[in-house]
C-alpha cells in the first residue's frame, strides 16, 4: 500500500486562528505530521474533520482527527465507532514490520471545545477505543478545553501522560510560531560518522577472549567455552575471593571476560547495535565513560547479591549501561521516524536482557540479572544526567573532557587489574587432582601402608592421601612416619583449605600431637595441642585429647 502526497488547501494548517488550526500547525511541526496525505481508507473520516493529519514513514502510521468545536457547540466528530474503527483498520498495511510482527495503526479523534467536557461528553467519546490490549489498530479519544486549559482522554496512561502533558502545554502557554525544534532542544537527526570507539571495545573484548583460549587451564581450553577454574584464575568475580582476599581488581577484569563464544558473540552484537545510536549521540568520551561506570555497576551489584562461590564473567553489565543511557538521550531527537528506529532497537535488546528467563546466552551457566540491573541502573542515572545537562543546539552532551578523564582513570584501573592477574595466576591455574571418592577406604584397616603409599603418589596435593597414611602407620606402630605423614595432610590442606571442610585442619593437629605422645615426646605433643585445649571444650576433638591426658597440666599428670 502506498500513500498519495497531494496537498489539500482544505487540510493546510494556518499560522493562527482557531485553536484547532493553531494545534494542527504545532502537530505539522513538532510531531512529523503531515496535513496533506491523501488516504483513500480515511476520507470518510477526513469528511468529519476539520484537519486530518497524517505521520507515515514506512514504519509507523498514525492519523490525528481534529475537530473545532469552538465556535458551533453543538458540532462534535459524525462517525460511529464502528465506522470509524472500519477505516483504520482498512489502513493496517500502511504500518510496517519490527521484525515479524507488523506495527500496530492509530487513530486519535480530538475535539477542541472552549467549555469544560463534562459527563456527555466523556460517555460518547469513552466508546471510541480499542477492541483489546493487544489490537493491531487503535482509536482513541480526546477532548481540549481551550476555556479552561483541560485535557481528557480515554488513551493509555503512557499516551495521557506524554501527548496529553503535550498539548496541555500548548494550551496554558502563550502561542508561538510553529517549530520542529520551538525551544531549541531537538536534534534533527543523530551524528553523522562512525562509532569507531564501539569497533575499538569489541576488539579489545576479542582479544581478550583470545588471550582466554591462549591461558586456559588444562582441561578446560575451550574456544566455546571456558570451566569454572579458568575463569577464576583469569579474574572473574568471585565474592569469596572479593571479600576474603581482598582481591578488588576482580571488578575490573570481569567485565571484559566471556564464558564461552555465544556469550561473546551476543555482546558484541548488543555493543555495536548500541554504538550505532548511542555513542553517535553521547559522543565517543561519555560512551567509553558510561561504559566503564556502567560494569562497574552491574560488578558491583552482582558481588553484592550473589553467592559466595559464584565466578561472574561478561561486559553484560557495561552493555545494559549504554543501552539505557542511549535510550533515554535518544528523547533529545525530533519525534520521527527515526527516533522510533533507535528507541525499537535499543530496546528490542536491553528489555528482554532484564527479564529472567527471556535470554539464554551464557555458556555453563545462569544469566547475570544482577550485573544486568546494576548496568542498567546507572546507564538510566547519567542518561537523566546528561538529557538535564544538554546545552541548546549542541550536538553532544556537555562535559566531554570530564567523561574523556573517568574513562581513561577506568582503562588504567584494568591495566593494573590485569597485573594483578598476572600475578596471581600460577597460584590459581594449577591444578590439582583429588583422590575419588570410592578410592577412600572405609576403614583404615582396609588398606596397607603399601597401599596407602600409593594413594599419596597418585594424588599428592589430596590432603586425605597423606591423612590415610598416617592412620594406617598409626595402626602399625610407625608413630614417626605417622606424624611426618599427618604434617604433608596439613600442607596439603593449607594450599587448597577452599576445597575442604575447616574442621580438617584441628584433626591433622590432634593426630600430629597423638604421634608426639606415643613417641614419648610429651612436651611436644602438649605444645602441639595446646591451642586445641583452648579451643575446643567439647566435642569429638576435646574426647580425644582429654583420652590422652594431652590437656592436663604437668603437674597433675
Amino acid at each position: 500500500m502506498s500513500l498519495d502526497p497531494a496537498l489539500s488547501g482544505r487540510d493546510a494548517p494556518p499560522d493562527d486562528g482557531p485553536f484547532a488550526a493553531y494545534l494542527a500547525g504545532q502537530l505539522t511541526a513538532q510531531k512529523g505530521f503531515s496535513p496533506g496525505v491523501v488516504v483513500p481508507e480515511l476520507e470518510a473520516v477526513r469528511d468529519a474533520c476539520d484537519y486530518l493529519l497524517i505521520r507515515a514513514d514506512g514504519l509507523q502510521f498514525s492519523a490525528l482527527c481534529i475537530v473545532d468545536c469552538e465556535a458551533d457547540a453543538t458540532r462534535t466528530f459524525g462517525l460511529s465507532m464502528e465506522q470509524t474503527r472500519a477505516a483504520i483498520d482498512a489502513c493496517r498495511g500502511y504500518a510496517g514490520r519490527m521484525g515479524f510482527s507488523r506495527m500496530p495503526v492509530h487513530l486519535h479523534v480530538i475535539e477542541v471545545r472552549d467549555r469544560a467536557v463534562d459527563a456527555d461528553t466523556r460517555q460518547r467519546l469513552s466508546a471510541y477505543k480499542r477492541r483489546t490490549l493487544f489490537s493491531k489498530s487503535t482509536v482513541n479519544a480526546w477532548a481540549l478545553d481551550t476555556g479552561h486549559a483541560g485535557v481528557w482522554s480515554n488513551a493509555p496512561a503512557p499516551m495521557r501522560w506524554g501527548l496529553g502533558r503535550w498539548f496541555k502545554g500548548l494550551l496554558s502557554r502563550p502561542r508561538q510560531a510553529a517549530s520542529a525544534d520551538a525551544d531549541g532542544r531537538r536534534l534533527p537527526a543523530v551524528k553523522p560518522g562512525w562509532p569507531w570507539l564501539s569497533f575499538v571495545i569489541a576488539a579489545l573484548l576479542v582479544a581478550v577472549y583470545g588471550l582466554q583460549i591462549v591461558f586456559a587451564v588444562a582441561p578446560g581450553g575451550r574456544i566455546l567455552g571456558f570451566d569454572t577454574q579458568t575463569l577464576f584464575a583469569l579474574g572473574g568475580l568471585n565474592p569469596a575471593a572479593v571479600f576474603d582476599n581482598g582481591e578488588w581488581y576482580r571488578l575490573a577484569t570481569a567485565v571484559v571476560l566471556h564464558g564461552g563464544l555465544l556469550h561473546l558473540l551476543f555482546n558484541l552484537i548488543a555493543l555495536l547495535l548500541a554504538g550505532f545510536s548511542a555513542e553517535r549521540l553521547m559522543g565517543s568520551a561519555w560512551f567509553a565513560a558510561t561504559f566503564a561506570l556502567g560494569g562497574a555497576a552491574g560488578a558491583a551489584l552482582s558481588l553484592y547479591l550473589g553467592p559466595p562461590r559464584m565466578v561472574a564473567v561478561g561486559a553484560s553489565g557495561a552493555i545494559m549501561a549504554l543501552l539505557a543511557a542511549g535510550l533515554i538521550c535518544s528523547f533529545r531527537l525530533v519525534d520521527n521516524a527515526e527516533r522510533l528506529q533507535i528507541q525499537m532497537r535499543l530496546m528490542f535488546m536491553l528489555i528482554p536482557s532484564l527479564i529472567p528467563g527471556a535470554t539464554h546466552h551464557d555458556i555453563g551457566g545462569a544469566t547475570d540479572y544482577a550485573a544486568h540491573f546494576g548496568g542498567a541502573l546507572a546507564g538510566a542515572a547519567i542518561g537523566v544526567l546528561l538529557r538535564g545537562l544538554w546545552r541548546r543546539h549542541a550536538a553532544t552532551p556537555p562535559g566531554q573532557p570530564l567523561a574523556a578523564l573517568v574513562a581513561g582513570a577506568a582503562l588504567l584501573v584494568l591495566a593494573g587489574s590485569a597485573i594483578a592477574v598476572a600475578d596471581n595466576y600460577p597460584r590459581y591455574a594449577e591444578v590439582v587432582q583429588y583422590i575419588p571418592a570410592e578410592a577412600i577406604p572405609n576403614q583404615w584397616s582396609d588398606i596397607s601402608a603399601a597401599q596407602a603409599r600409593d594413594l599419596v603418589a597418585a594424588y599428592p596435593d589430596d590432603p586425605r592421601g597423606h591423612y590415610t597414611l598416617g592412620r594406617r602407620l598409626l595402626i602399625d606402630g610407625r608413630y614417626v612416619e605417622a606424624e611426618r605423614a599427618f604434617r604433608d595432610a596439613l600442607a596439603a590442606y593449607r594450599a587448597h583449605a577452599d576445597d575442604f571442610l575447616d574442621a580438617f585442619e584441628p584433626e591433622m593437629r590432634v593426630f600430629i600431637a597423638l604421634s608426639l605422645a606415643l613417641q614419648g615426646q610429651a612436651v611436644e605433643a602438649r605444645r602441639e595441642a595446646a591451642p586445641l585445649c583452648a579451643q575446643f571444650d567439647n566435642g569429638d576433638i576435646h574426647q580425644a585429647l582429654a583420652a590422652t591426658d594431652l590437656c592436663k597440666p604437668a603437674d597433675q599428670l
